[in-house]
């Protein structure tokens, strides 16, 4: 099945991202920060900061995760699908400690959405010639 792993990689990215948005909740009622309201406490606007990273994250990467899937191949899209996941779950963890330390998480991040990329590309020209 072509769709299982991307499948499955979609539902933990959703997941994440509805566990981030409970978080950024989380922190508005700890700190007492009623909506609209964005800033206040550090640790409200890095929940806001991870999780709209990771919307932004996610824009990019679902659509190249499934055409990926469909041109390439569905368990590699997996693959680097969970190694999207493992650098978004490090810059989550590094980014609410301490920002600077983001870094890592990012690149792990960006690699894995440029090598689908990539892919995509490489099974549109691949359609194209063939």
């Amino acid at each position: 099945m072509p769709i299982l792993y991307p499948g499955f990689i979609t539902l933990f990215a959703v997941i994440l991202l509805m566990a981030l948005g409970f978080r950024v909740s989380q922190m508005r009622n700890r700190h007492h920060v009623d909506a609209p309201a964005m800033t206040g406490h550090p640790e409200l606007e890095r929940a806001c900061r991870v999780h709209l990273n990771t919307v932004e994250q996610l824009v990019l990467f679902l659509p190249v995760l499934w055409l990926f899937a469909a041109l390439i191949d569905g368990l590699w899209a997996g693959i680097i699908g969970l190694l999207w996941l493992a650098g978004r779950i490090v810059y989550i963890v590094s980014y609410t400690r301490n920002p600077a330390s983001r870094a890592p998480g990012m690149i792990v991040t960006t690699v894995a959405t440029v090598l689908l990329t990539l892919g995509v590309a490489w099974g549109l020209i691949l359609l194209v010639v063939i």
